[in-house]
């Protein structure tokens, strides 16, 4: 008879559970929406009991809420503002969606978050209004450094410069979505940001 798991061992199991219940999760609410996407089912799947998953989710948008977290956090900590150039931190952009492309599931969710988040009484309503205010607070401050310090061009726009990063992004990323086959999505954004990097480089900036 086997004994008892100790603390350690229930805690890893635990965590394994609510992992496996985030990835089930992702999957049904990328394909069917918060409103398709049911508990039962992505329990079923997940291989727990509904109790299990209330255990870790006590509610639908408890667990939607965690599948956006998750998504965010491909993103999370991808540079640090104080230690790197703006190349670097472009680099690190094509990165981090080099990453999260290799999940189709986590990028098929951000594309079903996108249209939900218009929708009036949705948990995800302002989720994209909330991450554009993120961006632009965070990076604009950072390529206006940049310019100060003359690795960017003086005429530069930092505003302009992460709108158009994001909006290149996201037209990509619903591109390859729906043509899978013919947008290699990360080699496109790949492109396109280096694309707009040597546009708005000082024309004697080092190279990194």
């Amino acid at each position: 008879m086997r004994p008892p798991a100790g603390p350690d061992q229930r805690k890893v199991r635990g965590e394994l559970r609510r992992d496996r219940i985030l990835q089930v999760a992702t999957v049904h609410f990328g394909r069917r929406g918060y409103g398709g996407a049911r508990l039962v089912d992505i329990a079923a799947e997940a291989g727990v009991t509904d109790a299990g998953l209330l255990h870790h989710f006590p509610t639908k948008k408890a667990l939607f809420e965690a599948v956006v977290a998750r998504r965010d956090s491909t993103y999370a900590g991808m540079w640090d503002p104080a230690n790197v150039t703006a190349r670097q931190m472009f680099d690190a952009y094509i990165e981090a969606v080099r990453i999260a492309a290799a999940d189709r599931d986590l990028t098929r969710f951000r594309g079903t978050l996108s249209a939900a988040a218009q929708l009036e009484g949705h948990p995800a309503e302002g989720y994209l209004a909330g991450k554009l205010e993120q961006a632009l607070a965070g990076l604009v401050p950072f390529l206006e450094a940049c310019r100060d310090r003359g690795e960017l061009r003086a005429d530069l726009d930092p505003t302009q410069v992460v709108l158009e990063v994001l909006a290149m992004n996201s037209g990509l990323r619903e591109l390859w979505l729906q043509l899978p086959e013919k947008v290699d999505y990360p080699t496109a954004l790949a492109t396109a940001v280096n694309g707009i990097y040597e546009r708005i480089r000082a024309t004697d900036a080092a190279e990194d």
